[in-house]
């Protein structure tokens, strides 16, 4: 029996996973699907060294970081290839790796064309619910250094915010006796009060 295709769109600037951690999502994946292609956003040759090769052998394709995005938003193009995936149609699920945006547009595109979506991340979001699945991704697989993205819950538990300092005005020296005078005269009130006469 032939397994499901997927197509997996992964956001490597929201999810900060070190290629060997992506590497064994996919073998995770390839359990029960037959996984036909990546394409991965926020993807920058330089800080992404370790995907470079892996990206190259498979003939994966890679997006640039949008300047206009903002962390923890979604990007743009994922958006886009989204519609173009859906459009064809010839793929049965896609696992998504996104931002913190809003992505229900995307997930209910998916189901309307009867593609399955699958949630790939550390936690759990917001928008979960409305995937077909979740798929969990270890800590471990997240690059050195890197912790996992807070939730919504420890968001709102944090300890409140410190109330801003008061702004203290400056207190306003009396004006020179000179400077008061140079004013009066370039002022020129009493003079052309004099001439009014």
């Amino acid at each position: 029996m032939n397994k499901p295709k997927m197509i997996v769109l992964a956001d490597i600037a929201a999810l900060k996973v070190s290629c060997v951690g992506f590497q064994q999502i996919i073998k995770n994946l390839e359990t029960k699907f037959d996984v036909v292609s990546c394409k991965f956003y926020g993807y920058v040759a330089k800080r992404n060294r370790d995907y470079n090769e892996y990206i190259a052998a498979n003939g994966f394709e890679t997006s640039l970081p949008s300047a206009s995005r903002r962390r923890n938003k979604l990007d743009s193009r994922q958006v886009i290839d989204s519609a173009d995936v859906a459009a064809v149609g010839k793929i049965d699920a896609v696992g998504l790796i996104v931002g913190e945006g809003d992505i229900l547009p995307v997930v209910n595109m998916f189901s309307s064309k009867g593609i399955d979506t699958y949630d790939i991340n550390i936690n759990e979001g917001k928008y979960t619910y409305a995937y077909t699945g979740f798929i969990a991704v270890p800590i471990s697989s997240l690059r050195e250094g890197y912790a996992a993205p807070p939730t919504r819950k420890s968001q709102t538990s944090a300890a409140p915010k410190k109330a801003p300092k008061p702004v203290v005005q400056p207190v306003k020296k009396a004006d020179n006796p000179y400077v008061a005078e140079a004013k009066k005269i370039l002022d020129a009130s009493e003079l052309m009060n004099k001439y009014r006469r």
